[in-house]
């Protein structure tokens, strides 16, 4: 074997050895992004859960979305106010988790555990009719139709009950 010989042999080695290299950091930039995502996922469902929490975490504040949600009496102005401020902040969690969602950052499940509370407070006439108000309101086109596809859902609903509730 000549010199030469060895020379193409080890250069032969040499790239293997940095294809594999490539490979390896390839691989582990995938874990590194799936590790990621998985936090980020994670993060969401505790902000979500706090946030839901920090609305009802005292009587008063029980009481105050209890009757904003569900109750049938006005709310005074400063109540008006932050109903609007509330529901301003629980949309605004939900529409983050839809772009982190588009972009492939967050699971699936992430977003539909915010979907998942914006579907119980759509369930509240206040809210459906707060949405029709501020839904122009700079949201994302393709998030705003799936809120509006949300809240007709849940009139249309409370619209056969109402009917069914008339008829009986």
């Amino acid at each position: 074997m000549t010199l030469e010989n060895i020379y193409y042999i080890g250069q032969t080695g040499a790239v293997v050895v940095i294809v594999a290299t490539l490979f390896a950091l390839l691989y582990q930039g995938y874990q590194t992004n799936k590790i990621a995502r998985a936090q980020l996922t994670l993060s969401l469902w505790v902000q979500a859960g706090e946030a839901n929490y920090s609305l009802m975490e005292s009587p008063e504040k029980a009481d105050f979305m209890q009757r904003a949600l569900f109750g049938a009496e006005k709310l005074s102005d400063a109540e008006k106010l932050r109903f609007a401020n509330l529901m301003g902040y629980a949309l605004g969690m939900h529409e983050g988790a839809y772009m982190l969602l588009q972009r492939g950052l967050i699971e699936p499940a992430g977003y539909d555990r915010t979907g998942g509370l914006m579907r119980l407070y759509f369930q509240s006439r206040r809210v459906r009719k707060w949405w029709r108000q501020r839904r122009d309101y700079g949201y994302d086109p393709v998030f705003r139709s799936i809120i509006d596809k949300m809240s007709d859902e849940f009139e249309a609903a409370e619209t056969k009950r109402q009917t069914q509730d008339e008829t009986a």
